[in-house]
């Protein structure tokens, strides 16, 4: 009997951040490794007992670790669809994919509706959109703005309407065009804003202990600090927060991971599995507890012996596709 588990994409590594911070706490130099709402008197951090991790990118999730367990009930966590607090004037509205189809609130000024890179590009093409009309009433128009398809989950590209939400005037542009955008520009403050409802959410209905950001949009330099700001100001004094300057050493963090999250997250949950193994191996008679322990043992090696082999190959594959795009592109 091979023992298995299987969670979400978000909650996998919210468990591997959990354990990480928890096994670390003692003789590590990571200036990460510290929580001021888990402080003993001399300041010594402890064990915290809840995490939340954040991925922010075309969709934006959040996976829970709740009393040291991934949370599920009803259906696995689903937070990038609660609503939050524009900024102020903000007409946007939400994104193009809640439209007609079993999005939460329609995608409305929701977290993902407004904060992931599908709702930034479709507010980017609004703001397009609006210098245009602004270049036609003066005289200056250019005429490049067309019609254009609907975008869809899964299409790299997106449309925005104008702030009438008229559709005869609508501009497709690719996401990747958000990489081209200065960091000190306007739109970041919308990303940043719904990040930080989602953070405060999470704050006043769990009391969250430690809440890990990642995914390719925390890529994008000073997001994290302006998610930090607009925390604070939004919990506007109700809880214990550390300084805003310390915040992104204590509480609300940058994924170590990066990248990897998910395969630590796999990981991680491999780790679980085995020390429920050896949970189960405490109650055994002897004579059971030597034959399931040597079972348990050529499972193992046989899981090592895969992992390696999967690997081997993988890296092989990957090996062999570099290999066709240089001869294709550098020779």
């Amino acid at each position: 009997r091979l023992r298995i588990k299987v969670d979400t994409d978000v909650n996998a590594p919210a468990l591997a951040e959990f354990l990480d911070y928890n096994n670390n706490l003692h003789g590590s130099s990571n200036t990460n490794n510290t929580n001021s709402n888990n402080n003993t008197p001399n300041n010594t951090p402890t064990k915290i007992t809840s995490l939340a991790y954040i991925t922010a990118g075309t969709g934006i999730g959040v996976g829970l670790v709740v009393n040291s367990q991934p949370v599920h009930g009803r259906l696995h966590p689903e937070g990038g669809h609660v609503p939050v607090q524009p900024l102020e004037g903000d007409e946007f509205g939400g994104y193009s994919w809640g439209r007609g189809v079993g999005i939460p609130f329609e995608g409305r000024n929701t977290v993902e509706g407004l904060g992931c890179t599908v709702a930034l590009t479709e507010r980017y093409g609004q703001m397009l959109l609006m210098e245009e009309d602004e270049r036609d009433r003066a005289g200056g128009g250019t005429g490049i703005i067309t019609t254009s398809s609907s975008g869809s989950r899964g299409n790299n590209k997106a449309d925005a309407t104008d702030s009438t939400g008229a559709t005869d005037a609508t501009i497709a542009i690719d996401r990747s065009i958000l990489a081209t955008l200065p960091n000190d520009h306007h739109i970041w403050d919308h990303a940043a804003n719904a990040l930080a409802n989602l953070c405060t959410t999470l704050l006043l209905t769990l009391s969250i202990e430690r809440i890990v950001m990642g995914g390719g949009l925390m890529n994008r330099v000073g997001l994290l600090e302006r998610i930090h700001l607009r925390t604070a100001q939004l919990v506007n004094g109700y809880l214990d927060l550390p300084d805003v300057q310390d915040m992104g050493n204590r509480l609300i963090v940058r994924s170590r991971y990066g990248g990897d999250a998910g395969l630590m997250g796999t990981i991680a949950l491999a780790k679980m599995a085995l020390l429920e193994e050896e949970d189960e191996d405490d109650g055994l008679e002897e004579e059971d507890d030597v034959r399931v322990k040597e079972e348990r043992r050529r499972q193992q090696q046989a899981m090592k012996r895969a992992a390696f082999n999967t690997g081997l190959w993988n890296g092989v594959l990957v090996g062999a596709i570099g290999a066709g795009l240089v001869c294709k592109y550098c020779l």
